[in-house]
């Protein structure tokens, strides 16, 4: 009886352990939201005017589109002296964000310390389909420098789909 009750607890705590890239992104998901000590670390985000997790987005013509709403803010002033103005952000609505795929970019580049060595420079900027997501797990929680120690476990692909 006493190894069946230690099986079961040994079975229990390695769930974490089972997981792979051979998983699907559904169960990968679940897994990192169950497990504290699991995270997504790298490769998950697009930028549609913000940045969202690539999860949060699927494709429609040459634009992402986020599959769940974003709140649109009004800054309103809710008084204050000359010295400390107050400011609150309040939720007026809510709106699905739309962003290129592909967009041309300028900036404006300087050398040296003052403005007068600067040029424009234009150039198209591509967002990947294919996001390379890297799955890592905490194996110990830092002290007051908060370095904790992050080990890889894998890396999979994740291509953004189309939107239906």
């Amino acid at each position: 009886m006493k190894k069946i009750i230690a099986l079961a607890a040994a079975l229990l705590s390695v769930s974490s352990f089972a997981l792979s890239a051979n998983d699907s992104w559904d169960t990968i998901r679940s897994e990192v939201k169950a497990n504290h000590k699991l995270q997504i670390t790298s490769g998950y985000s697009v930028f549609v005017g913000r940045i969202v997790s690539a999860f949060d987005v699927c494709v429609e013509g040459e634009n992402f589109v986020t599959l769940s709403q974003y709140p649109i803010y009004e800054r309103k002033w809710i008084g204050g002296s000359r010295d400390g103005d107050r400011y609150e952000d309040i939720v007026v609505g809510y709106e699905t964000l739309t962003f290129p795929i592909s967009r041309e970019v300028t900036r404006k580049i300087c050398f040296g310390k003052e403005d007068r060595n600067c040029k424009t420079v234009t150039k198209m900027e591509t967002q990947p389909l294919v996001r390379d997501i890297t799955v890592s797990e905490v194996t110990r929680r830092g002290g007051h420098d908060h370095d904790d120690k992050v080990e890889v476990l894998f890396s999979k692909s994740f291509e953004i789909p189309a939107c239906n």
